[in-house]
């Protein structure tokens, strides 16, 4: 099919879009997380260990943060340990790094709702503990 020269001289705003739509976003920088928790821990103990947490855990799979945004993983880690029951330590360090990620306290909610629906209300409860004292605001003078 042959278009006319005056149908062809006429911008299409259908194409334009999709020819917007097929041209690449900018890339995102990556932003290297560095983690020496898993050395400071566990270092003497269990050396290969540290090593799989702070250069592979942190350092690849956290530091790919251009594929997948710090406030996406933390939201993404913070469900995992919720859904598995971990209510520990870890799971206080996972919800400080997402509040520090840019997860807000409403977000935080949201998400350990949601969480507790799919992975378990006690779970819920006990993950809340943790939220509310992270998200905990300044008594105010």
């Amino acid at each position: 099919m042959v278009q006319s020269e005056a149908a062809s001289a006429q911008p299409d705003s259908g194409n334009a879009a999709a020819i917007q739509a097929l041209t690449p976003a900018p890339a995102k920088k990556a932003v290297k997380i560095v983690q020496t928790a898993g050395r400071q821990q566990l270092g003497d103990f269990a050396p290969d260990f540290a090593r799989y947490n702070d250069d592979i855990l942190f350092g690849e799979v956290w530091s790919k943060n251009d594929v997948l945004s710090l406030h996406d993983r933390s939201i993404v880690t913070v469900s995992a340990l919720i859904a598995q029951g971990i209510t520990d330590s870890s799971l206080k360090y996972h919800i400080e790094s997402a509040k520090k990620n840019g997860v807000t306290k409403a977000e935080m909610a949201e998400i350990i709702t949601q969480v507790g629906f799919y992975g378990g209300w006690p779970k819920a409860w006990a993950a809340f503990r943790y939220a509310k004292e992270v998200y905990q605001e300044p008594a105010a003078k």
